[in-house]
């Protein structure tokens, strides 16, 4: 038996510092710099691994088992008062009659709290939990012969927080020909929600239909998600097939085409905003300070179908090689059911709106394609890649359709080996700087001329690489 133990450690810290801004409320003593807190992430986890070859059962079996244990730990640690706290500070306005001009009396504006554009970390978000997970599994993988093998998993996972699940995998390969051949597997899977989706609380400034107003993230176990009747957060779950062929057809040309079906349940999503003018939540929000709140759920359930294509071509020429590359992905995603309940009703557009819904299916493109030629020498490699991304289709905040029209861009990069050990790349992502369809700024997710699509909007970006062997 070969035996694996082995350790794994890892852990991030983000710390926001305000710079350029101030709170409003102080006035004039408000200070221009803020530390506004942050969050961070650890994560240890040991496994323990046992694997072997049976050369001499049927073709060759090879087992595996094992079993794993990991920790995380969640923190959100508070930004100094400045940057989150209102001190009360008013603003006397003198009002006027807009006819005649007259002096009519005074009003009291009162000024927002907190830093600017990205208030602080509240000591009401602070939290600092832990979850712990056990699993196991069991990995069968047997050739039955030189033309067909099959493999069998199943894994065991217990969380501290939400329980048990079981999963498995079945999955075979029938060689027809040495150049030609099938594979199918089916699987059930399922993914925890993440201690930052359950516990994450923030307040931000954000930016819709030309309006600024301050939103809140709260956290799954917050008195307004309760009182909506928000549950708390569970594992999605997925059932998985695909089917596909492998082929070599001819000297230098391989193909390969996987179709597959993926349905998920219970697919964590984060919702639209609830707002002041909330009936059972809005009271609570506006003693928040925020005009809105979001929430992690799990809201829907998608069904998707897909194709995966390879078609590779490589043309042999002394001691050079040319290549040609096509790569394709086909998809297309369904919303099936979305979870409500009866507290929500009438607020479907809040929870879960046809906006976001456009936003959830544009995160599986129907279409994305790309074709690399790539010319080799013993020193000097060329790589030209052409990329195309289909159209999508999103709603703006006024309920209308947007679209982005499918766009090709290019890439292109140039690598030398300086010496056996040394190697060089220089080259440009997006080489002719193209940019999805400009949109309405006063529509668009992020409050200028583009969402954040797929192909990405930051134009040409040209780089080098330098790399070393040892």
């Amino acid at each position: 038996w070969n035996v694996d133990l082995n350790n794994t450690f890892g852990s991030n810290k983000m710390h926001y510092y305000g710079r350029g801004t101030l709170n409003a409320s102080l006035g004039e003593l408000s200070p221009t710099e803020f530390d506004d807190g942050g969050f961070s992430l650890e994560q240890n986890t040991t496994s323990l691994d046992f694997t072997r070859l049976f050369d001499n059962v049927l073709s060759g079996l090879n087992v595996a088992y094992g079993a794993q244990y990991r920790v995380d730990n969640y923190k959100i640690f508070a930004g100094e008062q400045g940057s989150w706290f209102n001190y009360g500070g008013v603003l006397i306005d003198s009002l006027f009659d807009e006819e005649t001009g007259d002096f009519i009396g005074l009003d009291t504006l009162t000024r927002p709290g907190g830093s600017q554009g990205f208030p602080g970390f509240q000591p009401g978000d602070v939290t600092d939990e832990f979850r712990t997970n056990l699993g196991a599994y069991i990995d069968l993988e047997a050739d039955f012969s030189k033309m067909f093998s099959m493999s069998i998993a199943g894994r065991y996972e217990n969380y501290s927080d939400f329980g048990n699940t079981i999963n498995g995998k079945i999955a075979a390969r029938l060689a027809i020909t040495d150049k030609f051949a099938l594979r199918a597997s089916a699987s059930t899977g399922f993914r925890a929600p993440s201690l930052a989706q359950i516990y994450f609380s923030s307040t931000f400034t954000t930016v819709e239909g030309g309006e600024i107003f301050d939103q809140v993230i709260a956290d799954n176990k917050s008195t307004v998600a309760r009182l909506l009747g928000i549950p708390s957060l569970k594992q999605e779950e997925s059932v998985n097939a695909s089917f596909g062929l492998t082929a070599k057809p001819a000297l230098g040309l391989s193909i390969t085409v996987d179709a597959y079906y993926v349905s998920i349940d219970d697919r964590i999503v984060l919702t639209d905003g609830f707002g002041t003018d909330d009936d059972v939540i809005g009271d609570d929000l506006a003693a928040l300070g925020v005009t809105y709140a979001q929430f992690f759920t799990n809201a829907v359930s998608t069904t998707t179908t897909g194709l995966d294509a390879i078609i590779a071509y490589r043309i042999y020429m002394q001691e050079n090689t040319l290549t040609f590359t096509f790569a394709g992905n086909f998809n297309n995603m369904t919303i099936d059911s979305v979870y409500t309940n009866e507290l929500l009703a009438g607020k479907e557009q809040s929870y879960f709106s046809d906006r976001e819904r456009s936003f959830l299916l544009a995160s599986a493109p129907p279409v994305k394609m790309n074709l690399t030629t790539e010319y080799a020498t013993n020193k000097v490699n060329l790589n030209l890649r052409i990329n195309y991304f289909g159209e999508l289709t999103f709603i703006n905040y006024s309920g209308n359709e947007y679209t982005y029209e499918a766009t090709p861009s290019i890439d292109l990069s140039v690598g030398y080996d300086i010496s056996n050990n040394t190697h060089l790349t220089i080259g440009a992502s997006n080489l002719f700087n193209t940019y999805p369809t400009p949109q309405d700024p006063y529509e668009t997710e992020t409050g200028g001329a583009w969402d954040a699509v797929q192909m990405g909007f930051n134009g040409t970006f040209i780089f080098g690489k330098l790399g070393f062997k040892f």
